[in-house]
């Protein structure tokens, strides 16, 4: 496999796989940015807008949340 470092600009564009993973990884660390922020955010949820508080989209990303209170 060709390593991205070899490849042109137009190539990667053309990959769809590589083009999906960046921007599914680029909007994933923005909603983690707005929930860091304390920042609701909407989603779509059966067809309508919803909006997750960050508490939400922490658990909803399977990510540790900074809000939960740690038991000792």
């Amino acid at each position: 496999m060709v390593s991205n470092q070899e490849r042109t600009i137009s190539e990667m564009v053309e990959d769809t796989e590589l083009m999906t993973a960046a921007i599914t990884r680029g909007v994933r660390e923005e909603v983690l940015a707005m929930a860091r922020a304390g920042h609701s955010v909407c989603t779509a949820r059966d067809g309508k807008v919803v909006w997750l508080t960050p508490e939400e989209v922490y658990e909803s990303l399977g990510v540790p949340s900074p809000f939960r209170s740690q038991a000792s």
